[in-house]
């Protein structure tokens, strides 16, 4: 009995050590020091009057470092203000040095805190350097990139989209190769991807997505001749590789890159072991730049069959809208097409006026007769209204458009010998079957 209470008691004595122990760590040596320090420090922080809170925060790293991970956190906001008010070059620099001296003791201490750890710390790091040092792209660039090593899928988004931008940067100031933008766009997209799997709508990785393929595709490193070198060397390698093959084609595609004899031979690699809506997209591009429409469109209908799941599904409908306009002359057709690209991204210009363009196009094979056929342009040019509406960016086209069939509108007097008055509702019968505004042509 007498032994189980000496091996209890040394337990207890062991486990009070430890919390003490624990204690006198966050508190380091002198506790009273710490507390009083850091709670001079905080009140002055509180009420953002950073010039007299930091003379005691100095106190509080000094004296309890380890004290909790908010005291280095608090001190990367003293020292941004403090760097964006400054108008002292040489002060500026010592602040800035004084930053990242910070980010360093954060990481010393609380590195592997399981909610902030080195990972993330490097993040704002790298960020702030380049913020603040904008010619050292380098070193910021290579700690995002280990920031996004470390933190995988739990990368910020603004670190990934900065971590782009870095690496855009380098390949034109010839410090990086065609190649390593390759795998820098990859390692940020395969990222934003797996986000975007669990979370569709995250708007700050949908942002970072359209930024990070922007900066790539306006690299240089993006162009056919680099992106065909690159993807050459590995094709016979890597030419049962699904993944891959879907990444390269997508990517060729992308850049306008879909006419070379490389992208035909993946398309239809691909195809062969992976017939999905990805696959057979690649395959209509191919046929429509060797000028084969019939396939284009077979294997256009096939991506869409296939992929009504797919994020490119508006894209393929429109593609296949403007194969039956206009080699097809197939115009009832191209207008389903087109709405049903719609339906999908109501909010895009471009199948708008397409619709317009149909109805121009198709008008004498509606309607005999010459007034009829004008009213049609009434129709059309509200469907160009409708496209400049729903998406300013195509604005300028649209505008293009409505002013160059706005003057073949019937006169006043034709208008007026067919009865109808400006302003009015009118139906415009035939296929077309669209109610729009009576207008007559100012010329």
């Amino acid at each position: 009995m007498k032994t189980k209470f000496v091996v209890l008691t040394l337990g207890i004595i062991m486990v009070t050590g430890g919390v003490l122990a624990q204690n006198s760590d966050k508190f380091g040596s002198d506790p009273d020091a710490c507390t009083k320090y850091y709670s001079l420090y905080k009140e002055f922080y509180k009420q953002k009057n950073f010039k007299d809170a930091l003379p005691a925060w100095n106190k509080t790293i000094e004296t309890c470092p380890k004290f909790n991970r908010g005291i280095w956190s608090d001190g990367e906001k003293m020292f941004k203000y403090r760097i964006e008010s400054s108008t002292d070059q040489v002060k500026t620099e010592e602040l800035i040095d004084s930053l990242m001296w910070i980010y360093d003791q954060r990481i010393k201490f609380f590195g592997t805190d399981p909610r902030y750890p080195e990972g993330y710390i490097l993040g704002n790091k790298g960020i702030s350097l380049l913020k603040y040092r904008k010619t050292e792209v380098q070193s910021g660039y290579e700690i995002l990139g280990r920031s996004i090593e470390l933190q995988k899928s739990n990368s910020n988004a603004a670190i990934l989209l900065t971590f782009m931008q870095a690496s855009r940067q380098l390949y034109i100031d010839g410090f990086i190769d065609a190649e390593q933008v390759l795998m820098d766009y990859e390692t940020a997209m395969g990222v934003i991807d797996d986000v975007l799997s669990k979370d569709s709508n995250n708007s700050y990785y949908l942002q970072a997505k359209e930024g990070i393929e922007t900066h790539f595709s306006k690299s240089g490193a993006a162009d056919c001749e680099a992106l065909t070198n690159l993807h050459s060397a590995k094709f016979e390698e890597m030419k049962t590789d699904v993944v891959w093959l879907k990444k390269m084609t997508n990517q060729l595609r992308k850049a306008g890159c879909s006419d070379g004899q490389l992208f035909y031979d993946a398309a239809e690699a691909l195809f062969e072991i992976d017939p999905d809506a990805d696959a057979a997209h690649n395959l209509a591009a191919m046929f429509l730049n060797q000028r084969d429409y019939e396939q284009a469109r077979v294997y256009l209908e096939k991506a869409i069959s296939l992929g009504q799941d797919s994020e490119e599904l508006a894209d393929m409908y429109y593609e296949l809208a403007l194969l039956n306009f206009n080699q097809f002359k197939e115009y009832q057709k191209a207008r389903q097409l087109a709405r049903q690209a719609i339906e999908v991204r109501p909010n895009w210009g471009n199948p708008y006026l397409l619709i317009g363009r149909i109805y121009i196009d198709a008008r004498e094979q509606v309607f005999s007769d010459p007034f009829e056929q004008s009213t049609v342009l009434w129709a059309a040019v509200d469907q160009f209204i409708m496209a400049k509406n729903k998406d300013p960016e195509v604005s300028s086209k649209a505008n293009d458009l409505i002013n160059q069939f706005s003057k073949y509108f019937p006169n006043n007097e034709v208008v007026f010998f067919h009865t109808l008055k400006e302003g009015d509702n009118y139906k415009v019968g035939g296929w077309i079957n669209e109610n729009t505004t009576i207008r007559s042509s100012k010329l």
